[in-house]
């Protein structure tokens, strides 16, 4: 019963630590958790000691002794922090691999979902993050619109972009700078889901991959430079559309959605040249606007709340045919009649988009770029949704942008006649992710904090694994040297008497056989005391001594003092009167001993 009180604890502990139930402060969890097993291993100590007596060692343990025990958890110890170190990322690898070979046709987008929301901190829009981080490393996952709780944007840089040229570097500064990294389609129950699509290898010729593009305007050439992610996968980061790109290969896991080769890591870092043709929603003409015909139904689906849905096409209704003006109205209407805030509260039972529509009219990128997704397909438009940065600070002196954390945004793109993709803001402009800026003359770049991330695993833990290295070395030669100085100085059990490991008989039982052995019968060695009874004359009260003795060894009754000092003096005077007979020495050495 015991045993499983204590199994059960530590299950509920487990569960509690692990976030159940999610609605429960973590405080209150932990305290439980703590409490749980607190009660449960007193419950267990609780338990009846057996009347058996311990055995005791055959000499008490020397310096020695505790020196190799405490090496020896320190070597495994070092052990245990090795295989945890180098273990989970390599099996985690391995197991990506695995499924890739087993389902080409849905990796990467159903298998990299973001299932547990808390095991990573994501940018805004991300589903209850508290803390943004890099898009790199959550991957092209499902994202969830958050409905409650404040988003802290961070200032750690992530994404560093370095651009050809000057003149390069001045057309991203007079223009709205967006990094791409994923698109996804689907919209379902509050949360967006990448469109499930074939994996496509892309080869490169002479060392660059070049893709077509619709769009004509001026290009611009820039290396893009960030972290490797730990989880074995990098999502590639471009300008919106990318025409070429210097790497031996990609692999397009969704619609413009590319992961990069690990090929061409350079110590745990990424860097690329990209080049990218810019455009601009703007720079449409008036009225040249003409929906493209759908690459895929995804892209014009609603929401399957008919509620929902009804709610959307009214309000879509309200701005007209689909032509640029009334983009621009649409447009203009979400950033004057909606609030941009980190800081939201919304309804559990609600919908967060029909939330902030219809009633909070508050909230950041992501519900601003949802709601623009919907309502642009409600007028006939095919839309998506994608994820990366924008904004970025310049740094002149090393001709240098830097995306920090809090610059990850998302943001809407509609599929148009003759172009394709066409990124279509509507995030007011006040928002924490916004236009480039200019660094001061005399700020610092913080270019050499991309080598020093604390979201690069490796380079982390490289240290932490070379003094493990040199701990367990140590541990290893430290262990060998202490046995062999315990062997050298541990006397040789061959020339030593035999050592009492067994617990000593009780001192009545000893007075016993020597009283008997005193009359002349003497109590062979693994004969018991009730056997030993039966085959001589002893006076009555061995009768209350075999009693006692069989009730507190075998049975449950406890010792006593009284009775035990009553049965020696009775035994010690059965001795004195027995006759004088020759002294056996193996009988006075074992009286000597006890």
């Amino acid at each position: 019963m015991r045993s499983l009180i204590l199994v059960a604890s530590i299950i509920l502990g487990y569960a509690l630590l692990r976030g159940w139930p999610a609605d429960w402060h973590p405080i209150i969890r932990v305290c439980l958790a703590v409490s749980a097993l607190v009660i449960s291993f007193a419950i267990w100590g609780r338990a009846k000691k057996p009347n058996s007596q311990a055995a005791k060692p055959a000499r008490p343990p020397r310096f020695l002794d505790y020196l190799t025990v405490g090496i020896a958890v320190l070597l495994v110890e070092c052990l245990f922090l090795i295989f945890l170190s180098l273990a989970p990322p390599k099996s985690e690898n391995l197991a990506l691999a695995l499924d890739e070979s087993l389902h080409p046709e849905i990796y990467q987008t159903n298998s990299n979902l973001d299932s547990d929301k808390d095991s990573f901190s994501g940018p805004p829009g991300s589903g209850g993050s508290r803390v943004t981080s890099n898009w790199l490393f959550s991957g092209p996952g499902p994202r969830s619109l958050n409905k409650s709780d404040k988003v802290i944007p961070s200032n750690k840089p992530e994404l560093y972009l370095f651009p050809a040229s000057k003149g390069d570097a001045s057309q991203l500064l007079s223009s709205d700078l967006f990094l791409r990294s994923f698109t996804l389609a689907t919209y379902r129950a509050g949360s967006w889901f990448p469109k499930a699509t074939v994996p496509k290898n892309l080869t490169a010729t002479n060392g660059v991959i070049t893709v077509p593009s619709l769009k004509t305007g001026p290009s611009v050439v820039y290396d893009v430079s960030h972290a490797a992610s730990p989880y074995g996968q990098t999502i590639a980061v471009t300008i919106p559309d990318f025409t070429s790109i210097k790497l031996p290969n990609l692999r397009e896991t969704a619609p413009d959605t590319f992961r990069l080769p690990t090929s061409v890591i350079e110590k745990s870092n990424y860097r690329y040249q990209v080049t990218s043709t810019l455009f601009q929603f703007d720079q449409l003409e008036k009225n040249a606007l003409t929906p493209g015909s759908t690459p895929s139904p995804e892209y014009l689906a609603l929401p399957s709340d008919p509620a929902l849905r009804e709610k959307i096409q009214t309000l879509a209704s309200a701005f007209g045919p689909p032509t640029r003006d009334s983009l621009l109205k649409l447009r203009e209407t979400l950033r004057s009649r909606y609030q941009y805030s980190l800081k939201i509260k919304m309804s559990e039972d609600d919908d967060p988009l029909d939330s902030f529509l219809f009633k909070t009219r508050i909230g950041y990128c992501t519900h601003f770029a949802t709601a623009t997704t919907m309502l642009t397909r409600a007028m006939g438009i095919p839309s998506r949704i994608a994820f990366g940065w924008s904004g970025g600070r310049y740094f002149e002196s090393p001709n240098l942008f830097v995306f920090r954390a809090r610059e990850a945004h998302a943001w809407t793109e509609i599929y148009l006649k003759d172009l394709g993709w066409v990124i279509f803001e509507t995030t007011p402009a006040g928002r924490e992710e916004g236009s480039s800026s200019l660094a001061d003359s005399d700020e610092a770049s913080p270019l050499a904090e991309l080598h020093d991330d604390d979201d690069n695993t490796s380079s982390a833990l490289l240290p932490l694994l070379k003094t493990a290295s040199w701990l367990s070395l140590a541990a290893v030669i430290s262990l060998l040297a202490t046995l062999y100085f315990r062997r050298s100085s541990t006397p040789d059990s061959s020339q030593s008497p035999s050592l009492n490991i067994l617990p000593h008989p009780p001192n009545y039982l000893s007075a016993f056989r020597r009283a008997c052995h005193a009359h002349g019968q003497p109590m062979p060695p693994g004969r018991t005391l009730r056997s030993h009874l039966s085959l001589i004359q002893a006076p009555a009260f061995t009768h209350e001594l075999l009693d006692y003795h069989y009730s507190v060894h075998y049975g449950t009754a406890s010792a006593n003092k009284a009775t035990e000092k009553k049965l020696l003096g009775s035994l010690k005077a059965w001795e004195k009167s027995a006759p004088s007979l020759p002294k056996n020495p193996d009988i006075t050495e074992e009286k000597e001993k006890h």
